[in-house]
C-alpha cells in the first residue's frame, strides 16, 4: 500500500472530534491481531501501548485515546504498513492513518497476553526516548472567545472544560487547588491537586500545573503524591518552553517506577490546544499498595455521593 505524502495538512479540529461509541469489539480485535505482528514490531507497538507514547510520527490525538497519523518518518514505516495490513489500524482521508482507542488499550487489556515481557524490560538502561507530541485540539464547535486567565492552572482547567470526553469518561465537574475530598472520612491531598477532573465512570485525574521558566520544580514529587493517595490517573502539565527541556522531563517520569503511569502534557500560550508527549495510565500502585487501595475507595466513594447529588 502506497501512501501520499504531499500536503499533509492537519484537519479542522472539528473533523478530527468524533463521538464516543463502545471500544470493545476493537480492543478484542488488538488482542488477535497483536500476536500476528513480526518482533520488531510489536516490541516497538508493545511498547507504546504500555507506556502512551508514540515516536518518530507525527499525530493527532482524540480526547478518547485514538491517535491519527499524519505524516511518519521512514523509519516506522514499515511498521506502520504492518498494523494496517494486521487491521490493527486503518487508512483515512489524506492518507492519514487511524489507531482507534490506542492510547486507552493498556487500561482496558492485559497486555501481558500477547507483549513479551513486564513492563520494566521494554525500555533500555540509559536510553533516552524523543517522544511525538500528541496534538489534542479544542473543538472546533467548543471554541469562544473569552480573556486570557492570567493564572496558569485556570487557563489549562478552561481548556479542559471545552472537551466533553477527557481521557476516561465524560466530564461531570472541574476542580481547582483542590487539597481534600469527602465528608465523613476525608483524605488530604499531600500536594494540592491544581486541576481535579471528575468523569462519569468515578474516575479522578489530577494535574499539577507548572511553568519551568518560572520555577526550578517539575512536578515529580506531586506526581508521586497524588498516585500514593489512591486517585485514577497523575498528569504534569507544563506551560511550553522548548522540546529538549521537555524530553528531559519525560524520561525523568519513564525512568522512576512510582511515576511512570503519569501523563505529562504541555500547554502553547495560544491554549487552544493541548499537547501531550505521554498519555497517562491507570495508577498501578493500586496494585500493589493496600493502602492506596484504601485511600482510592474513600476517594470513590465522595466522587460517588458528589455524582449522586447532582
Amino acid at each position: 500500500m502506497s501512501f501520499d505524502k504531499v500536503s499533509k495538512s492537519i484537519k479542522e479540529p472539528n473533523q478530527l472530534i468524533t463521538p464516543y461509541h463502545e471500544s470493545t469489539n476493537y480492543l478484542r480485535k488488538l488482542l488477535v491481531k497483536i500476536p500476528k505482528l513480526n518482533a520488531s514490531t510489536k516490541a516497538v507497538f508493545c511498547r507504546w501501548l504500555r507506556y502512551g507514547f508514540i515516536e518518530g510520527v507525527q499525530a493527532e490525538v482524540l480526547p478518547i485515546g485514538t491517535v491519527i497519523l499524519t505524516d511518519w518518518s521512514s523509519e516506522v514505516d514499515s511498521m506502520i504498513h504492518e498494523l494496517l495490513d494486521n487491521e490493527i489500524a486503518t487508512q483515512v482521508g489524506n492518507g492519514y492513518v487511524e489507531i482507534p482507542f490506542m492510547m486507552t488499550a493498556a487500561d482496558q487489556l492485559d497486555l501481558s497476553l500477547v507483549c513479551d515481557g513486564d513492563d520494566y524490560s521494554l525500555i533500555n538502561d540509559g536510553e533516552v526516548i524523543y517522544p511525538s507530541p500528541l496534538i489534542m485540539k479544542v473543538p472546533h464547535a467548543k471554541e469562544v472567545v473569552e480573556e486570557p486567565y492570567d493564572d496558569l492552572t485556570r487557563s489549562v482547567a478552561s481548556i479542559i472544560r471545552k472537551f466533553n470526553y477527557y481521557l476516561s469518561g465524560k466530564i461531570i465537574h472541574v476542580g481547582i487547588n483542590v487539597k481534600s475530598i469527602g465528608v465523613m472520612s476525608t483524605i488530604v491531598f499531600r500536594h494540592p491537586i491544581d486541576i481535579l477532573v471528575v468523569t462519569d465512570t468515578h474516575y479522578s485525574i489530577a494535574h499539577r500545573v507548572l511553568d519551568p521558566n518560572k520555577t526550578v520544580h517539575r512536578g515529580l514529587s506531586a506526581l508521586e503524591g497524588y498516585l500514593m493517595d489512591g486517585v485514577d490517573y497523575a498528569v504534569l502539565v507544563h506551560k511550553y518552553t522548548h522540546y529538549e527541556a521537555h524530553v528531559e522531563t519525560f524520561n525523568k517520569i519513564i525512568n522512576r517506577p512510582y511515576i511512570m503511569d503519569s501523563g505529562f502534557v504541555l500547554v502553547p500560550n495560544d491554549f487552544d490546544y493541548m499537547i501531550f508527549l505521554k498519555w497517562p495510565r491507570a495508577n498501578s500502585l493500586m496494585r500493589k499498595s493496600q493502602s492506596v487501595v484504601s485511600k482510592h475507595s474513600l476517594i470513590n466513594s465522595a466522587l460517588t455521593f458528589m455524582i449522586n447529588a447532582r
